[in-house]
């Protein structure tokens, strides 16, 4: 595993992004979309969600509408994501890279998560990892009501660390949240060079 590179001195904070950053839950997130669609006799294939990790929830089910013609009640499917996910919540693991990143800078940095996802997700996902009393914030799609790339969610949790943004090291998966970080003017490392979850695996699970 490439070893993370050394802390800049000023940094006060780190954020991270949740799913796809410090945990891979693609394959809970895509099973339980998959489980739900498949009741509108819509198959939802694990390239298409890989193309789209980033998006929110209300986001991704928006683009699946515009490029397959059978209906399906959005609002319905959200309303059922929860409990499908959490369904397969064993499928959730930790990401090496950040996971050691936490670990070492806890008790040194103030710590949080900024997450395009559902507050009860985002909850569930960290609890599993049993990194949830780590983070001194946790801000979510409810918390700021707009997703990435708008820099809001990002700025809420800096506000919540007591942290000025460019004293806060950003940590992301997707063009969306790199692009939010940057927005919020605030340093962040793409981790994707670093770890790639493979969605072939998951379209088999």
């Amino acid at each position: 595993m490439t070893t993370p590179p050394s802390m800049p001195a000023d940094i006060e904070a780190i954020i991270f992004d949740c799913d796809g950053t410090l945990a891979d839950t693609f394959g809970a997130h895509f099973r339980a979309f998959r489980d739900i669609l498949a009741d509108y006799q819509i198959a939802f294939k694990a390239e298409f969600y890989h193309a789209r990790l980033g998006l929110s929830r209300y986001q991704l089910l928006e683009e699946l509408k515009q490029i397959q013609s059978k209906p399906f009640d959005e609002q319905a499917v959200a309303a059922r994501n929860t409990a499908a996910f959490l369904a397969h919540q064993s499928a959730i693991r930790p990401i090496p890279y950040t996971h050691d990143i936490l670990r070492n800078q806890y008790g040194r940095l103030r710590l949080g998560v900024a997450s395009s996802g559902q507050r009860s997700i985002v909850e569930a996902t960290l609890e599993a990892l049993g990194v949830r009393d780590m983070l001194d914030t946790v801000v979510t799609i409810e918390d700021a009501g707009v997703g990435k790339p708008a820099p809001d969610l990002y700025l809420l949790a800096a506000k919540r660390l007591g942290v000025a943004p460019r004293f806060v090291q950003a940590y992301e998966d997707s063009d969306e949240g790199m692009e939010a970080a940057e927005r919020a003017g605030m340093r962040v490392i793409d981790i994707r060079p670093f770890y790639r979850t493979d969605p072939a695996r998951c379209d088999q699970g």
